[in-house]
């Protein structure tokens, strides 16, 4: 089922599927788009699982403020709208830290904590992220990567498909089925909202910035987090499982970061287990 739920300021674009222990995914970026739907696949026969597209991108509407105490107030209506007391709060990449900040938030409200390829609660990956998935890249595409982000400022259209083809492509560990997966569609819908992107991540700096160390190690709900071995750094991963009292990391072999989409079957065995355990929580 697909709705706009208004919000404070805004109107959220969602879907629903399954039933059981209510599960909201939030999907990376900032300002990226709800692609969440086939990690959702792996876990509603065990959840009612929810999606979203955050303020700002995809199908939500536009309005902000863009900051994380926004998005975060915007999770929180989500749940009044749906009537759930608890649920678990999952997400991949940026959303995987937005779940976690509002966990802090909230925590009478969180059944568990769901963190899928997160990118840690320290500022400071970007650039050995960025080396680390141009060595998925050959040569020849490094160098023609390259040429194209200096042309990005004309605004050609073909130049900016091409340099997110190649990006999406590092995505994964493996790259016959990063061709066949983006062969068959981009990783996201929607055009990434640039002035979204700029606002949401300095806040996010800010607060990290700032420490969460001390607010983790008092998180009451159970963590799990889950990061691909050929993913960048796993090891930020293992940090933030190993601050919460009820933690657990799970390394995934031969994913990236986007694993439910290289390795279904790994995420399912690790996740599933995590959620349907909520239930008696719930």
């Amino acid at each position: 089922m697909q709705e706009h739920v208004a919000v404070p300021g805004a109107r959220l674009w969602t879907a629903t599927s399954g039933r059981g222990v209510p599960l909201v995914l939030c999907h990376g970026g900032p300002g990226l788009s709800d692609n969440l739907g086939p990690l959702a696949g792996l876990l509603d026969d065990v959840a009612l699982v929810h999606r979203y597209d955050q303020r700002g991108g995809g199908r939500s509407s536009a309005a902000g403020p863009f900051d994380v105490a926004t998005f975060v107030a915007d999770l929180e209506a989500l749940r009044t709208h749906w009537g759930h007391e608890r649920w678990i709060v999952g997400g991949h990449s940026w959303g995987a830290v937005l779940a976690l900040l509002y966990a802090l938030e909230h925590p009478d409200r969180v059944l568990g904590v769901v963190s899928v390829s997160g990118t840690g609660v320290r500022w400071g990956w970007q650039a050995a992220t960025r080396t680390h998935r141009l060595e998925r890249l050959t040569a020849a595409e490094r160098q023609e990567l390259q040429a194209l982000e200096a042309a990005l400022g004309t605004g050609d259209p073909a130049a900016r498909a091409r340099v997110l083809r190649l990006m999406w492509t590092t995505d994964f560990a493996d790259r016959a089925t990063a061709d066949a997966v983006l062969d068959a569609g981009p990783l996201y819908a929607f055009p990434r909202a640039d002035a979204v992107f700029r606002a949401v991540s300095a806040d996010q700096r800010r607060i990290l910035d700032a420490g969460l160390e001390e607010r983790i190690r008092a998180l009451p709900a159970p963590l799990l987090a889950v990061h691909g071995a050929a993913d960048s750094d796993p090891a930020r991963a293992e940090r933030l499982a190993a601050l919460a009292p009820r933690g657990r990391f799970v390394l995934l072999p031969g994913c990236g970061h986007s694993p439910w989409l290289e390795r279904p079957d790994a995420v399912a065995a690790a996740l599933r287990p995590f959620v349907a355990g909520r239930a008696a929580d719930a």
